[in-house]
């Protein structure tokens, strides 16, 4: 039996207005410094730091419902992209929870 570790919680205004290209690149008007964003290693450079979720990367926004979203993501090691659900704990309540 395999244990995870849960990935980090990542801030949703962080992913928001976040733009990409087709080689998963960020424009240069989306770049922000905003959440103390820093490079973790010495490949990356700070003006190439997008959001992201252990090793991947968001890159867009494809689905919206009422407490959720769904992200385009990269794997920063392999490059599959695959879909993640962001959930906003905040707009959760009892009833929504019994569906």
């Amino acid at each position: 039996m395999s244990t995870r570790t849960p990935l980090p919680t990542v801030n949703e205004r962080d992913t928001e207005n976040h733009t990409s290209h087709s080689d998963g690149r960020n424009d240069g008007a989306t770049r922000s410094s905003r959440s103390g964003a820093r490079c973790r290693n010495s490949i990356a450079s700070c003006a190439d730091e997008q959001p992201h979720i252990g090793n991947y990367r968001l890159l867009k926004t494809i689905g919206k419902g009422n407490f959720a979203k769904v992200k385009l993501a990269r794997h920063t090691l392999t490059g599959r992209e695959v879909a993640i659900k962001i959930i906003d704990k905040t707009q959760l309540n009892p009833t929504s929870l019994q569906k």
